[in-house]
């Protein structure tokens, strides 16, 4: 890249600018000149930041002098001038953007300069700006040692700074400058780059992972299908029959009240008035047993099913419900603690356009979060104090004034988040669970999936010791559709 440096010099201008180191000592109660910054009519984000730091105000105005009509790649200079390092150090916090300092050392103290060079790099831990110390009294800081201790970029005695090598000086420090931010911005984006490309790589291997998952829960609730629609299919004639044989024993009875001793023997064997009144029962729970497993076989393919590439309508709470079974072993008491209260506050709601596995997956990964906070809350208090004040989980659904939106908020009675962790919930791969619990993505993808598949919104509200509420709005049709679907 070509330097477009511009400076209007005479022949004999390059001896003219000698700085004498003839000021007196000042200590730290000298009344000192105030901040000052000189932009020369330009704006500052068009043009470099170079600052002056030197007790002498001769100094600055040489120097500024010299470099008045000076620019690299077609910007000039914006001067910043501190007349003390006490004066330079609230500069630079405020200036973090100053490509290069010309930096006196003896001003309110013999090291006033040095004292400027740790705080910039130790305390602002800026290693971009570049600093050319310039010293009339390097007896005070020899060179050699301040190389070696201070990380500065140039070291110049004052008497050898003609207006010339000042020039060169800012050009050599301008293109440090230069690169130093080039490679950081590259940094930058490079970093950005590598995370986005794991946050896809994430997708695509979360994708894939639910794609094979829903496949197998598919595969395995057709398997199921078949052998308990079988069963239940031949509940209804086997309990018809029970009926019938049950009604023939009672008509011997009736005709014949006295079988005989082997009858009556085998009667009370196996106990047949016991049996009469049991065995219409038992099937009735046979029944029960293979409608619930239905269910769940339902509410299998419900939750794993795939999404095309348009979206469809769907009835969330048909979602929430299968979630709900799915995590049902979850919630149920156990030694540690009760059952955790389930409360489900359904709105009447339309059915949704949308992605149903997508949000099936982003109503698994809240639910399953507010069951892990309600665990963590129960840490350290007894079965008995869990009792007096149960865990609860509490889910509303909500359709908008309007008819546009639904809200599903989904609220544990744990103990909340502080405002730094709550401010991180939702960034890339933070986690407050333990290492192998928790991947810090599940919240992520839920955001991704609400925000930029649905059009919709996924807020926290938390406070501490009052539980955590996850909030999701969604459009009832998508944009192209509107409200039509809701006619």
């Amino acid at each position: 890249m070509l330097n477009s440096t511009r400076i209007s010099l005479l022949q004999t201008d390059d001896e003219v600018l000698v700085f004498e180191d003839d000021r007196e000592q000042i200590s730290d109660t000298t009344q000192l000149t105030p901040l000052e910054v000189e932009s020369l009519g330009q704006e500052t984000s068009e043009a470099w930041k170079m600052m002056i730091v030197d007790d002498d105000v001769e100094v600055h105005q040489a120097t500024k002098l010299a470099l008045r009509s000076f620019t690299f790649e077609g910007k000039p200079l914006t001067f910043l001038s501190a007349f003390s390092g006490i004066e330079a150090k609230k500069l630079i916090a405020v200036h973090s953007d100053t490509a290069f300092i010309l930096l006196d050392v003896v001003m309110e103290t013999n090291d006033a300069g040095l004292r400027v060079v740790k705080y910039i790099r130790e305390e602002l831990k800026n290693q971009i700006v570049r600093v050319i110390l310039r010293t009339g009294q390097p007896g005070d800081a020899p060179e050699e040692s301040v190389i070696l201790n201070y990380d500065i970029n140039d070291y110049k005695l004052k008497v050898e700074l003609t207006r010339q090598k000042l020039i060169t000086s800012a050009i050599a420090a301008l293109r440090s400058y230069r690169d130093l931010i080039t490679i950081e911005q590259q940094t930058a984006q490079l970093t950005q780059a590598l995370q986005d490309l794991q946050e896809s790589q994430y997708n695509l291997v979360q994708k894939e992972k639910m794609s094979a998952l829903g496949n197998l829960v598919t595969a395995i609730a057709h398997e199921i299908n078949n052998p308990i629609n079988f069963i239940a299919g031949n509940l209804k004639p086997a309990q018809d029959y029970i009926h019938d044989l049950l009604a023939l024993i009672n008509l011997y009875q009736q005709r014949f009240p006295e079988p005989g001793a082997e009858i009556e023997e085998a009667i009370a064997t196996i106990d047949l008035d016991y049996l009469q009144e049991d065995l219409p029962k038992l099937i009735d729970s046979l029944k029960e047993g293979s409608d619930r497993i239905r269910g769940i076989s339902a509410s299998l393919r419900t939750f794993s099913r795939g999404d095309s590439d348009r979206k469809v309508h769907f009835n969330i709470h048909e979602g929430i419900e299968s979630t709900l079974i799915i995590l049902k072993h979850r919630v149920k008491p156990n030694e540690h603690r009760p059952t955790i209260e389930v409360v489900k506050n359904y709105g009447q709601i339309p059915q949704l356009e949308c992605f149903p596995g997508q949000l099936n997956q982003v109503f698994m990964n809240l639910i399953a979060n507010a069951i892990d906070a309600l665990e963590e809350s129960n840490k350290g208090r007894s079965f008995q104090q869990i009792k007096d004040n149960p865990n609860r989980l509490t889910i509303t659904t909500t359709l908008s004034e309007d008819r546009h939106h639904v809200s599903i908020r989904i609220q544990d009675n744990g103990e909340g988040m502080s405002e730094n962790v709550k401010q991180k919930l939702f960034g890339y791969l933070f986690t407050t669970k333990p290492v192998g619990k928790g991947t810090g993505l599940g919240l992520v993808i839920s955001r991704q999936i609400i925000e930029e598949k649905h059009g919709g919104q996924l807020t926290v509200t938390s406070e501490l010791g009052k539980g955590t509420e996850l909030a999701i709005v969604i459009p009832v049709a998508s944009a192209e559709l509107g409200v039509r679907s809701l006619k």
